[in-house]
């Protein structure tokens, strides 16, 4: 799965009601026979609390990113990038062990995808691409590729899959003897196309398929991120465009690859600092003060 970017999913679950317990008429969160706990109280704990600092900093810079780039990501495309990467996890149960195993709910990864592309088409907006980067970044391209998949939980029943295409079996009744349920896959399960831009489905896969000829199939289980093992069938791969053509695919890559880098950090900082300062926000509680200073301090002389 796609790293987390510079923010990433920095909530404590419990946060999330922080602002409605605060301002809700009810005037106590807790009470017993040793004593109550109000809301001011609770209020005041968490947000001197490390999580409700970096709670504060990701509401606040969403709500900024979302007042500038919002109408440049849209729902559409928040949930197709959302199904796209529930798909890499193969199967339902793989997606909700991630879930339960990260201490996540759904709608923590819906809402961390967009805030991930929120950031993107900041990143696009401030970050200049040389032509140089284009021209490295199109060497290496590889075009649209087409394969079909068998995921297997096991490296033996991947192994099964292929000595048994190897007998003559065909993909289709190899397919369905060996494979679990791909949400992303047709029947037969075939991806769709994916370039080397793409980021699904996951690395070792389209590494192993653009090392492929068209036809082939592979001779050893390729190992997957999540516990998955794969068998690869490249179906096609399309002729490489012009530089021209993919210029912007191309820049997008290079972009997630420069989000991507924790080496970038104070670079990405200063950008999201110089969107902070262009809508003014002024943080007016004093402890709170120094939630964002990360940001707004970047880059600005001294």
């Amino acid at each position: 799965m796609r790293r987390k970017l510079v923010w990433g999913l920095l909530a404590v679950v419990f946060i999330g009601g922080l602002v409605y317990l605060y301002f809700n008429s009810s005037k106590t969160v807790m009470s017993s026979s040793a004593g109550k706990i109000t809301q001011k109280e609770y209020y005041d704990d968490v947000k001197a609390s490390q999580a409700g600092q970096q709670e504060f900093a990701q509401m606040s810079v969403r709500k900024v990113l979302e007042h500038y780039y919002g109408k440049d990501v849209t729902k559409k495309q928040t949930d197709q990038a959302y199904e796209t990467q529930r798909a890499q996890f193969g199967s339902d149960a793989n997606y909700k062990a991630y879930l339960a195993s990260n201490g996540y709910t759904d709608q923590q990864v819906k809402n961390n995808i967009r805030l991930n592309m929120l950031q993107t088409a900041a990143i696009k907006d401030n970050h200049k691409i040389s032509q140089s980067d284009l021209d490295k970044a199109y060497k290496s391209y590889v075009p649209d590729t087409t394969i079909s998949l068998i995921t297997t939980s096991s490296e033996d029943k991947a192994q099964a899959a292929i000595d048994a295409l190897s007998n003559g079996s065909s993909w289709a009744s190899v397919y369905k003897k060996y494979s679990t349920k791909n949400n992303a896959a047709s029947a037969t399960g075939q991806l769709p196309t994916f370039d080397s831009t793409s980021s699904t489905p996951e690395e070792a896969v389209r590494k192993a398929a653009f090392n492929m000829n068209v036809g082939n199939t592979s001779d050893s289980p390729v190992k997957g991120a999540n516990g998955a093992y794969y068998v690869i069938k490249l179906d096609k791969m399309a002729k490489k465009p012009s530089e021209k053509q993919i210029e912007t695919k191309l820049k997008d890559k290079l972009t997630n690859d420069f989000i991507g880098n924790s080496k970038n950090q104070s670079s990405i900082n200063k950008i999201i600092g110089k969107i902070l300062r262009k809508a003014d926000v002024n943080v007016k509680d004093s402890d709170l003060k120094n939630a964002l200073s990360g940001y707004m301090t970047a880059g600005v002389s001294k």
